[in-house]
């Protein structure tokens, strides 16, 4: 394929070695899971040393708890290892920063701020990052120089922006709406450009793409089905994942990344949970104590970035809720599984008798088709409230969302009142939605 070729030989200009890198990629999925585990330990291993001899953060604090990259000989002794939190993060930012690095070495990233805490880190610029995201499209049968759509943020508005924006994609077409501000006329000339390109991939947030199909489905709009819809920056509910394929008459993918580790976990065709991409990541799940949960138990995720040696990222807690799963997938990709995102740590309602209710995202997973969109929200006075935009062609909507709110008051024991609210639509920010939100305090 003449336009396949053309992409690639542009990315080895731009970043030399990145084909070879994309093929062992490529090769070590298909390892055995002893096979990936070695490779994936053998690498934690070398970057622990590294972070010892050449970031000052790693070395003081290994030090002060008397450890040395000598003591970290299996995944036991890794765990004895400090968790890096997100404030521990901000505050030691210079010091995370190898002494082997320059500025000119890195690229600096800034995460949204969603949970409140915004923070930024380095990235080496060397790092062919997006052959992690063409394996992914490889498994959904997606050439990474076939033409794409995205519902995203900071869509290039300038000339200068525009032109640099089609020299990064060319040859391929990559049709853009700015998910944080677009009017009923953005939409229109959007899916105007969708029809006559054609893309083969859709991609966005959540949110946006989950309001993009409302719009299609109220107003009739006939699309050509692309091959995939990859959504990512929160977790996908049934109800949205239904209602996204019937209006784009194409399967949906959840892909869990963030802005401090690139390129996480992906699903693939068979869609037996997220496929870690564990030959340059090291998940861990753990309890509040910090300990190992059991596979298939749900812990916090904490992380381990195996590539970036200049600005290390070690046992990262990204504040998410997961789980590993205990099954393999028969696709013949053997990276291990995790399920779906829980949704943030925070995202957890606490009840007057300090019981946590987590896993909320799931409610309308018996009737996805009741509703639009929904959204939970804890008062101050630990009341919840479940507000939803309704289907009001749904047969016996009102019943079926007292059986809903019923369900939710017995998950909370009847310690505090359960509403429902119906809403017109409810507001996102930056294109995600914000599906649990609590101002008890406790």
């Amino acid at each position: 394929m003449i336009k396949e070729k053309i992409f690639f030989l542009k990315y080895e200009l731009i970043k030399p070695g990145s084909s070879q890198y994309y093929g062992q990629l490529m090769h070590d999925q298909y390892l055995s899971l002893d096979e990936i585990e070695m490779l994936n330990w053998n690498r934690t291993r070398s970057l622990v040393q590294y972070a010892f001899e050449h970031v000052p953060y790693y070395r003081k604090r290994y030090t002060e708890i008397g450890c040395t990259p000598q003591d970290i000989r299996n995944p036991d002794d890794f765990c004895r290892l400090p968790v890096l939190t997100r404030q521990d993060l901000m505050n030691n930012f210079d010091d995370l920063l190898s002494d082997e690095a320059s500025l000119k070495d890195v690229r600096l990233s800034t995460t949204g701020g969603s949970t409140g805490t915004p923070a930024k880190v380095y990235h080496p610029k060397k790092e062919t990052r997006a052959a992690h995201g063409w394996r992914m499209l490889n498994w959904w049968n997606i050439s990474p120089a076939d033409d794409w759509a995205s519902v995203w943020r900071d869509v290039n508005k300038t000339y200068k922006s525009k032109f640099l924006h089609f020299l990064q994609w060319f040859p391929t077409k990559h049709i853009l709406l700015n998910a944080t501000s677009f009017t009923e006329q953005d939409i229109k000339n959007f899916l105007k450009k969708f029809i006559k390109v054609r893309p083969k991939l859709l991609h966005g947030y959540v949110g946006t793409i989950d309001f993009l199909a409302d719009y299609i489905i109220e107003h009739g709009i006939q699309i050509p089905p692309p091959k995939a819809i990859w959504l990512t920056s929160a977790p996908i509910t049934t109800v949205q994942r239904k209602k996204v394929e019937a209006a784009f008459h194409a399967p949906v993918y959840d892909q869990y990344g963030c802005c401090e580790i690139y390129w996480l976990a992906a699903e693939c065709p068979m869609r037996n949970g997220l496929h870690m991409f564990y030959d340059t990541k090291r998940f861990e799940f753990l309890d509040e104590n910090n300990l190992p949960v059991s596979n298939g138990c749900y812990g916090n995720i904490v992380l381990t970035e195996l590539q970036n040696h200049l600005f290390p990222l070690i046992r990262y807690a990204v504040g998410d809720c997961g789980r590993r799963l205990t099954h393999n997938c028969p696709c013949g990709c053997n990276l291990p599984l995790m399920d779906s995102v829980k949704g943030r740590v925070s995202d957890t309602f606490i009840l007057p008798s300090h019981a946590r209710l987590n896993g909320l995202t799931t409610i309308f997973d018996n009737c996805p088709e009741a509703v639009r969109q929904f959204q939970l929200h804890q008062q101050s006075d630990a009341s919840i409230v479940i507000r939803v935009v309704p289907n009001n062609d749904y047969p016996d909507l009102d019943n079926t969302l007292e059986k809903v709110r019923t369900a939710m008051e017995m998950a909370v024991r009847h310690e505090v009142p359960v509403t429902i609210t119906k809403v017109s639509n409810i507001p996102f920010l930056k294109g995600k939605l914000k599906f649990v939100i609590s101002d008890y305090k406790g």
